[in-house]
């Protein structure tokens, strides 16, 4: 009895011992000619997004001196919620003499919920290139994805233009109407301003003019000026009381043209204005040699005509 109670006890302990075997998962590591990996590291960050959002993957892979590391399988991936945006490699060495790989790759992430992230080979080469060694990793890290749109979603979401904001005119209307008012006001001052220097033009008198200038010629000539040179300053200064006075055009006429207008006004001491202009043409043009009493007497006859003459009907 004892002996039956010991072979159904040892019996259980088998079938114990193979349901634990059986629930023990068992790990294969393929066997690899050459060094051994030190070691693979990986990072995440972020480990929650939105479907479509990025995500940053760094891989850190040490290996023995003298060996070049890469990654392989990244392009092939067997899942489609990772897709590999870009990647970049930076190599180190350390103080050991071993070797330092450091592979920054960006994923677009899709689907939703809970994702592992997908596997990749680790490869060995030495320095002839030669594969030593190929090691099949899977990280354990794993992101979390918040579905906030359609879960077939497996495309890259294209980047949309900045939206060019409305501006609605009425808005713009006080502007618009502060920028015509003050173009108004602008010209308004102009017009005013050109109002008052013509007002300020027409009160001053040309015979006044031509007299002060006509004095100042006569000190001029008693210092010392020569006669041909009086009489070229005197018909300038009759010309400009001619053109001012009667409206005509006398500062850029011939003689015979200034005749001619005063003639049709009928303005007073014409033959004694026409004698000075004639008198002043043959010394510009006739070489004609006056003396100083003869300059002296022309001036002083030019102040009469001045004085006899009467302002012009408007």
């Amino acid at each position: 009895m004892n002996a039956r109670c010991d072979f159904i006890r040892a019996g259980a302990i088998k079938l114990l011992f193979f349901l634990l075997l059986a629930a023990t998962p068992i790990t294969a590591v393929p066997a690899a000619e050459g060094p051994m990996l030190q070691g693979v590291t990986v990072t995440l960050s972020p480990d929650t997004l939105l479907v479509g959002d990025r995500v940053r993957c760094i891989i850190a892979v040490q290996h023995a001196e003298g060996e070049v590391a890469s990654l392989a399988g990244l392009e092939r991936l067997p899942k489609q919620q990772f897709e590999l945006i870009s990647r970049k490699r930076v190599s180190t060495i350390l103080p050991s003499g071993s070797g330092r790989e450091r592979f920054e790759l960006e994923y677009a992430v899709f689907g939703s919920g809970r994702q592992q992230l997908p596997p990749f080979t680790v490869v060995l080469r030495d320095t002839e290139g030669r594969i030593t060694r190929t090691v099949l990793y899977t990280p354990v890290m794993r992101v979390y994805t918040k579905a906030l749109t359609d879960s077939t979603m497996h495309d890259i979401r294209p980047i949309k233009p900045p939206v060019k904001p409305s501006i609605p005119l009425l808005l713009l209307m006080p502007f618009i109407l502060s920028a015509v008012a003050a173009a108004i006001i602008v010209l308004l001052l102009l017009y005013l301003l050109k109002r008052t220097v013509r007002k300020g033009a027409e009160k001053v008198d040309p015979g006044q003019v031509a007299q002060r200038k006509l004095r100042k010629l006569g000190s001029r000539l008693s210092a010392g000026m020569p006669p041909p040179e009086c009489y070229e300053e005197l018909s300038n200064i009759m010309r400009s009381y001619l053109e001012n006075h009667y409206r005509i055009r006398a500062l850029e006429a011939v003689t015979q043209e200034i005749e001619r207008d005063l003639k049709k006004l009928g303005v007073a001491g014409f033959e004694s204005i026409m004698s000075l202009l004639k008198q002043a043409d043959l010394v510009k043009f006739a070489d004609s040699r006056p003396d100083i009493e003869e300059s002296r007497n022309s001036l002083q006859k030019a102040q009469e005509v001045i004085r006899s003459t009467r302002p012009a009907e408007e």
